[in-house]
């Protein structure tokens, strides 16, 4: 028996600039990844598409290995997706809404591009230097963070897979229509470093009508 599954594929499209979020730093980003990436062979995957970049405090764009192109991996969408509908439970309903993603919705293709103009974008076109700020044992602190920065415009294109799924008396199923909503928060809440600072928002459109 055949899996029953809808796809649609959407295109969002920058309404601010958008920072790496990958340290640049290898022993961060081994810490890092090693604890984002599902599985071990993914965390070496990433780690090959950030190739010599090793800079204290920078983080940077995911590099392509065939051209050199800025990409996103596929899972930093369903991230984006867990994260706005955690936001948005009171609209939704959907509780738990991470287990959920995890179960009947998922995202492609594995690379996803980062386009301006129809074209890949080959390099970023700036750095953002920002203080950080935290409270510690010894009082405030304030260190220096620094992001690869893509400025307007840009957009990306993926796809969205769906799995039938129920509801139950506690919550809601994942429906279009919750997804959709989901890339609504998207012009609040974005992509990438620095989200909470406006950075990464974007506007969308189905484009497989």
């Amino acid at each position: 028996m055949a899996i029953k599954m809808e796809n649609r594929t959407y295109r969002l499209t920058g309404i601010t600039p958008l920072l790496g979020s990958q340290p640049a730093s290898r022993t961060l980003r081994t810490e890092f990844i090693g604890s984002k990436a599902p599985s071990p062979a993914m965390a070496d995957e990433e780690d090959e598409m950030l190739g010599n970049i090793d800079e204290k405090g920078l983080t940077v764009f995911l590099r392509d290995d065939n051209d050199n192109s800025l990409i996103m991996l596929d899972y930093m969408m369903r991230g984006y997706l867990k994260g706005a509908l955690e936001g948005l439970v009171a609209q939704t309903e959907i509780k738990q809404p991470r287990s959920k993603i995890d179960r009947y919705v998922f995202t492609g293709p594995r690379r996803i591009q980062i386009m301006r103009d129809g074209e890949p974008i080959i390099d970023e076109d700036d750095q953002l230097e920002r203080p950080l700020r935290a409270e510690t044992m010894r009082g405030p602190r304030v260190s220096l963070a620094a992001s690869e920065m893509i400025d307007l415009p840009w957009s990306v294109e993926f796809v969205v897979t769906l799995l039938p799924n129920p509801a139950s008396k506690s919550s809601a199923q994942v429906t279009w229509d919750a997804i959709e909503t989901a890339l609504d928060y998207g012009q609040f809440q974005g992509l990438g470093q620095w989200r909470n600072g406006g950075y990464g928002r974007f506007t969308w459109e189905r484009v497989d009508r």
